[in-house]
């Protein structure tokens, strides 16, 4: 066995249970092995442990200063500082080995990491070499305290070593998304609490000099699809955070309208109506949703999967709840809740959306039979950011009101009510909240662009490239065009350029991750 090198590996760790052995295997031949983890809900502690590790907790709260307070706890001079989605190649192993034992030039020195997505190497565009420090002394080496980015402080020089960490930065496209939603939140909030001063145009700017600086000036093209998909990322990260930032600046937390629920229509003669809710983890937004049906026969919930209270709340509100965790069909998850109802009317409803007295009122007045519709088109107000979005194609009508046994749904997302017989119109509805932050959006619309992909794929397995290059580029332009100009939502002022915008980037995360699934397979990391 090679001997241990004086060196302590500090780790930080969050939910890594799939990936914190192989990064601690890596670096097996270090003399201490240190994990610092952030409030895990896996076992990660449990794995580090096992491998041999020593394993401290704490709450990640500003980032510079996690890692300060992480590499304040190592017992070596010397510290290699990983996550854990990073590995250490055998060749940097043995670069470090002679560099201890030759003693070091330096007090400080930067690594080159090959960052994946997936199990593809991204080579160009900025991302490779994309040194970092991740071997210094700590006595003259700290990082900036604040919440994103921080920067390497040290007034010592550097030495750069040769050899490669391989950082699997990201399990897939659905991850790159998901870590850049939370860094771009990190970004707005670090530029509101600088007091920066971001204008649309300056954001705008910086977004097209982004792409073009990974595109073409860092030469991400060289990496063909992948490449792009990167660059798009690059430029979408600064028009993110500016949206975000932007609508911290200028709005408040949504507020769905007070419901008068009070009355109940229990035990009158005329017909009975059942409301189904298709809920998960909606615990700060279904109340509202309850409250104004709760004077209605029935209130059926068929929930996901909750597990933030969502089960507690509607049985507290007399809600009957059926849970399936199984399905990712929201047809299938509606079909269900029909056919539990046994009212003879059936509306069928989203957690984020609210019964207004208007539409209450006509719904009393339905007779029991289907005549002289079998179901009902109405009004569905829908609020962007707590905005009502009366252009940009977001104002139309919903079809979930229908007589019980008339009809049934069709489609994985986005599904359809197929309707037997006459479908009427109302000029009443419903008020929809859909999110209450960008953050919730984007979080949404990458589960819901997965489905889609999938869904796409059962019928067509594998679209020809040329037809994912021209979804993924003239597509969404043409989508922005649509909704800002045809459908007017520059009508909306900024918050309907916002939206536009980020509607024409769902259509690309929808099409990029359609590509993943067909030309770029391979296991997760």
């Amino acid at each position: 066995m090679s001997e241990k090198i004086p060196l302590s590996v500090v780790v930080l760790a969050k939910n890594e249970a799939g990936r914190i052995t192989e990064c601690l295997r890596s670096v097996a031949w270090a003399d201490e092995l240190l994990v610092i983890d952030d409030d895990s809900s896996d076992n990660t502690a449990a794995i580090a442990q096992s491998m041999g590790a020593t394993v401290l907790r704490r709450t990640m709260d500003i980032e510079g200063r996690h890692r300060n307070w992480a590499h304040s706890q190592a017992k070596h001079p010397w510290i290699l500082s990983l996550d854990a989605d990073e590995r250490v190649t055998p060749e940097l192993e043995q670069e470090i080995r002679r560099l201890f034992a030759d003693g070091p030039q330096y007090e400080i020195y930067t690594i080159p990491r090959r960052n994946y997505i997936g199990t593809r190497w991204v080579q160009h565009g900025g991302w490779y070499p994309s040194s970092q420090v991740k071997l210094f002394k700590p006595a003259v080496f700290r990082w900036e305290e604040t919440t994103v980015h921080p920067r390497a402080i040290s007034d010592r020089p550097w030495g750069t070593l040769r050899s490669d960490i391989i950082h699997y930065s990201y399990r897939d496209l659905g991850d790159f998304i998901g870590k850049l939603n939370r860094q771009t939140t990190l970004e707005a909030q670090k530029w509101v609490q600088d007091g920066r001063r971001m204008t649309a145009g300056k954001a705008l700017w910086r977004t097209g000099d982004r792409f073009y600086r990974t595109w073409v000036g860092k030469k991400g093209r060289r990496d063909g699809f992948l490449g792009y998909v990167v660059a798009v990322f690059a430029g979408f990260y600064q028009f993110l955070s500016f949206a975000k930032y932007w609508h911290w600046k200028h709005r408040g937390k949504e507020r769905p309208p007070d419901i008068n629920g009070t009355g109940s229509l229990k035990g009158r003669n005329r017909s009975r109506l059942s409301a189904v809710i298709l809920a998960k983890n909606a615990a700060e937004k279904i109340r509202p949703c309850l409250e104004s049906v709760r004077w209605m026969d029935e209130v059926i919930v068929v929930d996901g999967g909750s597990t933030d209270g969502t089960q507690e709340i509607c049985r507290r509100a007399e809600a009957r709840v059926i849970v399936d965790e199984t399905s990712d069909d929201f047809g299938k998850l509606r079909n269900a809740g029909t056919a539990a109802a046994s009212g003879d009317w059936i509306l069928q409803l989203d957690a984020d959306e609210v019964v207004m007295p208007d539409f209450r009122k006509w719904l009393e007045s339905l007779a029991p039979e289907p005549k002289p519709y079998a179901a009902y088109k109405f009004r569905r107000r829908n609020n962007f950011l707590g905005h009502w979005m009366r252009h940009g194609g977001w104002d139309h009508l919903s079809l979930h009101l229908f007589h019980r046994g008339s009809a049934r749904y069709e489609g994985r997302v986005h599904e359809k009510l197929l309707v037997e017989g006459a479908v009427g119109t109302l000029p009443v509805g419903v008020e929809h909240y859909p999110f209450g932050s960008l953050e919730e959006f984007m979080e949404r619309q990458n589960r819901y662009t997965l489905l889609e992909a999938r869904q796409m794929l059962e019928s067509n397995p594998t679209p020809p490239m040329k037809e994912i290059w021209r979804q993924t580029t003239l597509k969404p332009a043409k989508l922005f065009w649509k909704l800002y100009i045809k459908k007017q939502g520059f009508r909306e002022g900024m918050i309907g350029f916002i939206f536009c915008g980020l509607f024409a980037f769902v259509h690309f995360m929808k099409w990029i991750k359609v590509w993943e699934m067909t030309y770029a397979k391979s296991e997760p990391v």
